[in-house]
């Protein structure tokens, strides 16, 4: 009897391995990939376009006229994270979104160097072919640290800065975000080189967002369709390792970031969901004030979490109050939509 059950347990844990085996070989094979022309019929907008640069045919949303501004997506989002904010900004400004590569809608870069920095290459291109003049830059997240450094090393070119919850400060060690042992175990060994499901993104979401709203199954939906372009596993792996801001980082890599953060010197707005735990409005004021110590300009979204562009869909018009007249805005007044935070 006693060998008969474990002959039965045996077999059912040779199954499981097997049956693991061929999910990870399948995935391997892109059983669960979308083709690229596919996702681009699904997800394009009215006004996407695509510039070849340097061999990576770029995915970009280009709308209105007037004053450009650039803006810069962060990890495990798209372009289109700034829709709403883009049909606000686009009544004044030509507002150029991108892809970056390994996200969104653009193609792969025959290079294989998926990275922030790469990112940086690809957007100074972008600025040379359509001969951009002076423009405002945003970024979001891990766009935040890209586009800040992008005004750095481009003095001549961004005329003003807005960061939205940027991660460009050390986080003291109780506000560093936490994971289980067993979503660790699998985010190391599934998720990133095998196979992101569908649910990993609205585990991901749930711990991010604080506007439950904007929790929908269509934007969990187009979040997972999104990264599963053919390769698209392989790449955003390489993508994340050069990222500077993996949670475990939180404390030694934002070190240098935090001091590139105070030498940014053009006018600049940080804005910030208010209602985040991951990045609370404490390290809001961090940012604020490292960057501009004199006159720090803070904004802040109540009920609104990591993903700020959805969950404060109106507050756009902030970023079109302060680039109005950025100087002017950092010495005072109330912005139409947020809160104007003091720093102390």
């Amino acid at each position: 009897m006693l060998k008969a059950l474990l002959r039965g347990a045996g077999a059912i844990v040779l199954l499981l391995v097997l049956v693991g085996a061929a999910f990870a070989v399948s995935a391997r094979l892109g059983v669960f990939a979308i083709p690229l022309e596919d996702l681009r019929a699904r997800y394009e907008t009215p006004h996407s376009r695509y510039v070849t640069l340097d061999g990576v045919q770029l995915h970009i949303d280009d709308r209105g006229t007037g004053p450009v501004v650039l803006l810069v997506h962060g990890h495990y989002q798209s372009l289109r994270i700034w829709d709403d904010w883009t049909r606000d900004l686009a009544r004044h400004h030509r507002v150029i979104r991108i892809d970056m590569p390994p996200y969104g809608l653009s193609g792969p870069d025959p290079s294989g160097r998926y990275s922030p920095q790469r990112v940086e290459q690809l957007i100074e291109r972008l600025v040379e072919r359509e001969k951009l003049g002076p423009y405002a830059m945003g970024g979001i997240s891990t766009g935040s640290a890209i586009a800040m450094r992008y005004s750095l090393a481009h003095p001549d070119q961004v005329r003003a800065l807005i960061l939205a919850n940027a991660p460009l400060v050390p986080l003291p060690p109780d506000m560093r975000p936490k994971t289980s042992a067993t979503f660790r175990f699998l985010e190391s060994n599934v998720f990133k080189p095998i196979y992101r499901p569908k649910a990993f993104y609205r585990y991901l979401f749930d711990r991010l967002i604080a506007n439950r709203a904007v929790l929908t199954d269509e934007f969990v939906q187009e979040s997972y369709d999104m990264h599963r372009k053919p390769g698209n596993e392989r790449d955003l792996e390489t993508f994340t390792h050069a990222l500077r801001f993996e949670a475990k980082e939180y404390g030694n890599k934002s070190k240098s970031t935090a001091e590139q953060l105070a030498s940014v010197t053009v006018p600049t707005l940080v804005m910030w969901g208010d209602a985040g735990t991951m990045l609370p409005l404490s390290i809001g004021c961090k940012v604020a004030t490292t960057v501009s110590p004199n006159a720090p300009l803070l904004i802040g979204y109540p009920g609104a979490g990591h993903f700020l562009p959805r969950e404060a869909p109106r507050a756009g018009r902030d970023i079109d109050w302060f680039l109005e007249a950025p100087e002017r805005r950092l010495a005072g007044g109330s912005p139409p939509v947020g809160t104007r935070e003091t720093c102390t």
